[in-house]
């Protein structure tokens, strides 16, 4: 049996009363009786997490007077919804039984290494009202559990809903999850309860996480190019998201702004292949969602970067210290306004309209449909060499050009990076290694320019703050700005001072394409 579900992380202090009108909105005229069970479930694997690295989980679980065993496996689906193939049957006793898997090939598999080593590794207890809804011809079946998943003395609350396709369109799926989220302003649920008690029993804490690699096969169409370098992109966001809200770890915002411009650079490359409609609300929101974290990181630059190194040479410097601590104070809140920004339903939205566009396909433009069904190898040449055109265009004046020409030379840098990343999986490894490498030191050469610019505005918003009555005088802060800017200019001299010979190397980087 293939299960197709959607999983919504509801807020603390989500109860029922929000979760009836949540029926209502979903399936206004119909009764809205559940059922309710009380479900006892202990997860089985190996020491070395075996049946986890082949993506699978094993669980027991008890409900009322049965034992059910089930083992979960991979299964192919739309993205954004977890899909899995099922292996269930009733346990006669609390044993886990190869037997019953049912699936010859599976079983095979497991019988020698796996399931003489299979131990108890976590357990959940939940409480689930059930609900079997009729939504415009599909069948949903939506619960919702409470509780918690415990390994050893770590623990876990649970407060989610579940959102299961029985019959009909997955599409079903995110528009009513759309309808629920006016309700309540709950977050996308990307990891399973086994994930979570895995992450439990492992002490493992989420951390920050690099974009992945982007495998494209030279069969794959343009569409589906496009399609899954956006899930690759939404995969680091998640990863991300989950290290932000642990602990608002700085790199792991950092890396989460990385995917939203990986993003944005691909919607932006594919303009002309996306319906108008759709790109217009990808690209609105993509822009909230990482401006909302952009301050930060930028704050994370100039207090690292440039007023940590300043007290070391200053030490004592008690006006300066207070400066810095100000803008410590400002960075917590610009962590926080991060994390809250991942709580707004405008994000969620976000997660779902793209989901949405990209499993029935609506978001191609109609007219560029024989582009899109064309192979990708043609496709991202023209991509690379267009983009190159225009580097190559602004970055042979180098000599000539002003900061404002700097800054978008380090832009158009940046563009062709993630454009060369999302398609590099096309072409021979070695020479789109080096020509990458080289760009890489273009981009860390020309991006102190935008690091000092921030920096000062970051700084003189700072200074605004500093000058209240009783915080620092203004000839200290006019002060503390000129070391700021002093510091700044140096760097981007020391920096900028290498451009020549970084963009020489960079222009004689050979091109791993053939246009």
């Amino acid at each position: 049996m293939i299960e197709t579900e959607l999983k919504l992380q509801l807020p603390d202090g989500t109860g029922r009363a929000e979760i009836v009108e949540l029926l209502s909105r979903l399936q206004p005229d119909g009764h809205r009786r559940g059922s309710r069970q009380k479900l006892g479930s202990t997860y089985f694997d190996t020491e070395s997490f075996s049946l986890k690295d082949r993506g699978m989980a094993l669980r027991v679980r008890e409900t009322g007077r049965r034992s059910i065993q089930t083992l979960k496996a991979p299964a192919a689906g739309r993205p954004g919804l977890q899909t899995y193939r099922e292996y269930e049957a009733d346990l006669p006793n609390g044993q886990p039984s190869l037997a019953l898997i049912g699936n010859r090939t599976l079983s095979t598999e497991l019988r020698r290494t796996v399931w003489p080593q299979l131990k108890p590794l976590f357990r959940s207890e939940i409480n689930r009202s059930l609900w079997h809804l009729e939504i415009e011809g599909a069948q949903v079946e939506m619960a919702w559990d409470r509780g918690f998943i415990r390994a050893g003395d770590q623990e876990e609350a649970v407060n989610e809903v579940e959102l299961e396709l029985k019959s009909g369109s997955p599409d079903l799926l995110f528009k009513a999850a759309e309808e629920m989220l006016e309700v309540v302003p709950f977050r996308l649920g990307h990891l399973t309860k086994a994930a979570r008690g895995y992450a439990l029993a492992s002490g493992a804490k989420p951390q920050p996480a690099r974009a992945a690699a982007i495998t494209l096969l030279e069969s794959d169409t343009v569409a589906t190019a496009f399609e899954k370098t956006v899930i690759n992109c939404l995969e680091q966001m998640h990863a991300n998201e989950r290290a932000i809200l642990h602990d608002q770890n700085d790199e792991a915002i950092h890396q989460f702004r990385v995917a939203l411009r990986r993003l944005r650079a691909t919607v932006g490359s594919c303009r002309r292949l996306i319906d108008d409609g759709v790109h217009a609300m990808w690209s609105v929101d993509l822009r909230w969602a990482q401006r909302s974290c952009g301050p930060a990181r930028d704050l994370d630059v100039l207090i690292d970067e440039t007023l940590t190194h300043l007290l070391q040479h200053s030490v004592g410097d008690t006006e300066l210290r207070r400066f810095l601590d100000m803008a410590e104070e400002a960075r917590e809140d610009a962590r926080k306004q991060a994390v809250q920004a991942l709580h707004n339903p405008r994000y969620a939205a976000m997660q779902l309209q793209i989901y949405w566009a990209l499993g029935d396909g609506h978001w191609r433009r109609l007219e560029m449909t024989a582009m899109l069904e064309r192979p990708v190898r043609a496709f991202a040449e023209s991509q690379l060499q267009s983009r190159y055109k225009q580097i190559r265009r602004l970055g042979d004046r180098w000599a000539e050009l002003e900061v404002a020409d700097l800054h978008r030379l380090r832009i158009l840098g940046k563009k062709l990076r993630y454009v060369a990343l999302a398609y590099s999986s096309l072409f021979k490894s070695k020479p789109t290694n080096r020509f990458l490498s080289r760009l890489s030191d273009l981009q860390d050469c020309l991006g102190i320019l935008n690091d000092c610019v921030v920096g000062r505005q970051l700084a003189r918003d700072i200074a605004g703050m500093a000058s209240a009555p009783g915080a620092l005088e203004a000839n200290e802060l006019q002060r503390i700005l000129g070391m700021v800017e002093g510091w700044q200019v140096h760097a981007v001299h020391d920096r900028l001072g290498q451009l020549e010979r970084v963009w020489t190397e960079f222009a004689q980087a050979k091109k791993f394409w053939r246009m």
